[in-house]
């Protein structure tokens, strides 16, 4: 497979890293359908499930940035939207045949590995200090307890 999740992915907050996982999960069932040669509007389809699934995670980060008051918001925002810009330029060539669906997902993984390796690394290295602490943090335990006890009934 194209990408993987790797370790080195992690950032050590939980809902990050619970959502950089769908990413890769999104990004990898993109490189299923260019490897099996799906059709061009399953290709399509699928990218745009990436590209929404990529704004509810900026949104859901700039939510966690707000929350804990982050000096860095103003720049990790601007990452965001710059990353958004050239996606939907992308998307935009991917519809009218002038852009390749590996060229994509190609800069959809590049940006992942380097965007966690340096903005989200240090994102979740302030949440973790921030005296003002986010509001996904007094419901995520409770999802993931739900989430394992469902899934060791299931096994």
């Amino acid at each position: 497979m194209y990408i993987q999740w790797k370790k080195t992915y992690e950032t050590g907050h939980p809902l990050i890293d619970a959502e950089h996982r769908l990413l890769v999960m999104f990004f990898r069932k993109l490189d299923v359908a260019i490897k099996t040669r799906e059709s061009r509007e399953t290709v399509l389809r699928i990218v745009q499930e990436v590209s929404c699934y990529v704004k509810f995670h900026f949104t859901s980060e700039e939510n966690l940035m707000h929350e804990t008051n982050y000096p860095g918001i103003k720049e990790h925002m601007a990452v965001h939207t710059h990353l958004l810009m050239e996606l939907n330029k992308m998307i935009n060539k991917l519809t009218t045949c002038r852009e390749f669906p590996e060229d994509v997902l190609d800069f959809l993984s590049d940006w992942l590995t380097k965007h966690i390796a340096h903005h989200d690394k240090l994102l979740a290295s302030h949440i973790d200090s921030a005296p003002d602490r986010p509001v996904a943090e007094l419901i995520y335990p409770e999802y993931l307890q739900a989430t394992v006890s469902q899934n060791s009934r299931t096994d």
